[in-house]
């Protein structure tokens, strides 16, 4: 008889510790990288990529004949990036595991 082939298990946590480790790091990353702070040359700051989640500001009015700020936060923008996150680091992931395989 032949003998049956041992099935890999593989657990699907430590799949997603990867995974989420990952879009943390890549979003940080993405985030540093595109962060804006010039609120000391033109009184903006942005922040995200490739969405802009975030954004600060403030300027002369000359309608309000004073200094004015804004905030904006788009939570759905936030959401958007980290599942740009997310893609990207499952593709560097996959990208890894082919070439190491090959090996």
């Amino acid at each position: 008889m032949h003998a049956k082939p041992k099935l890999r298990k593989t657990s699907i946590i430590p799949v997603l510790c990867k995974v989420f480790i990952g879009t943390i790091g890549v979003f940080a990353i993405l985030t540093t990288c595109f962060y804006h702070n010039e609120l000391d040359v033109d009184g903006n700051l942005t922040i995200g990529f490739p969405w802009t989640f975030y954004r600060e500001g403030s300027g002369y009015s000359p309608d309000l004949n004073e200094q004015v700020g804004y905030h904006e936060f788009e939570p759905l923008k936030l959401i958007g990036n980290i599942l740009f996150a997310a893609t990207l680091a499952l593709m560097i992931f996959r990208i890894y595991s082919v070439t190491i395989r090959k090996r």
